[in-house]
């Protein structure tokens, strides 16, 4: 339980607290600002699965393609043509990040 709290840690810190202005303006008008927002996650947490014994190739392409679907969706207003509300579709993109830092600990 407290590998997943750590590592839940990890994925808020580099997803929120990491970003700059400069991220959080551009990452949803170009797809190459949206890569190396997550380019920076995916390297983040693969050091972090280093320290803890956790790391594999697998799991660095599977955070940064699933990261970077995600926010893609997110950013080009998908779920709002489902019909979804902001804040739920921020909650759909923040369980699957978290379901992909789970699964990294397998």
């Amino acid at each position: 339980m407290k590998l997943i709290l750590i590592f839940v840690f990890i994925h808020f810190l580099l997803d929120w607290s990491l970003q700059d202005e400069m991220t959080k303006k551009y990452k949803c008008e170009s797809g190459f600002v949206l890569l190396v927002h997550c380019i920076i996650w995916s390297f983040g947490m693969s050091i972090a699965l280093m320290q803890f014994g956790l790391f594999d190739w697998w799991k660095v392409w599977m955070l940064l393609v699933g990261h970077y679907c995600m926010d893609y969706w997110k950013c080009r207003g998908l779920y709002k043509k489902m019909g979804l509300k902001d804040m739920t579709s921020l909650y759909i993109d923040q369980t699957f990040h978290i379901g992909q830092v789970l699964l990294c600990l397998i």
